[in-house]
């Protein structure tokens, strides 16, 4: 039996709200990593999206409803707002372990691993070994902390920060980016500081070397010693590397908290 499209109608007010909690959904799907893998088959992170919007939608529209966009272009105002919200929650967080991997990134550069780099489905890029040894000991610390709680619980208080169909202050969207990526570049520093410094003196003690003894080749034991030193110094930084990725998340945590609340 077919529905005249006049009884509809009255659907439209619930329709538009749900839209636009499904557009901030994806928003945070479209950066974070754990929902974003390529690995994971499309149809099973639109039902997911599909689940939280569903779980999100009634607090998010509350008890006498959500002012509806007028016009399309109203509508597509709400939208690209709806996608920014998400879309920076998705961005912190991504930048951890955009700084987690650009640290490691440059160990294996030293060590020679650089072009021994393999695909990456999480990514759909390549990355050497030490880059994904690194992301996956940033995830298990996200996860142990309950970083996937805190991301929707973030995404829950924003809709009480942030209207439906309203976005973020582009000015403050900006300032909080930028001192996300300063973060991001301090991280890589901290995880590749350690190793670098020790690079660093084991090609002046090369230098040396070569120097005082011209009869030694060193340039067909260099790279043989930076991978040795390299893997010696993963060994000994892993701890540390957890240690600063723990920091670097929980500092992520009390930026959502700051402007989400909760």
């Amino acid at each position: 039996m077919d529905v005249p499209f006049s009884d509809l109608v009255p659907l439209y007010p619930l329709i538009v709200p749900f839209a636009l909690v499904l557009f901030r959904v994806v928003g945070l799907f479209t950066f974070v990593p754990v929902f974003s893998n390529t690995a994971i088959p499309g149809n099973i992170k639109i039902l997911l999206a599909l689940a939280i919007s569903v779980c999100v939608w009634g607090g998010a529209v509350g008890p006498h409803g959500a002012p509806l966009p007028v016009g399309l272009v109203g509508l597509a105002i709400a939208v690209i707002g709806e996608l920014s919200v998400g879309m920076l929650i998705g961005l912190l967080t991504n930048l951890i372990f955009m700084g987690v991997q650009t640290g490691a990134h440059l160990v294996s550069q030293q060590m020679g691993l650089a072009m021994a780099a393999v695909y990456d489905p999480m990514f759909d890029q390549q990355s050497t070994v030490v880059e994904q040894i690194a992301f996956w000991l940033a995830l298990m610390i996200f996860l142990a902390m309950g970083g996937h709680r805190e991301l929707i619980n973030a995404l829950v208080q924003s809709f009480q920060r942030v209207p439906l169909g309203r976005g973020l202050d582009p000015a403050i969207m900006l300032e909080v980016a930028l001192g996300a990526m300063t973060s991001a570049f301090a991280l890589a520093a901290r995880v590749g500081a350690p190793a670098l410094v020790v690079f660093m003196l084991a090609t002046l003690a090369s230098g040396f070397v070569g120097k005082s003894m011209p009869q030694i080749n060193i340039m067909s034991i260099g790279l043989g010693l930076n991978l040795v030193i390299g893997i010696m110094m993963i060994s000994v930084c892993l701890t540390g590397w957890a240690l600063v990725s723990q920091d670097a998340w929980q500092g992520f945590f009390e930026t959502l908290h700051q402007l989400f609340g909760g």
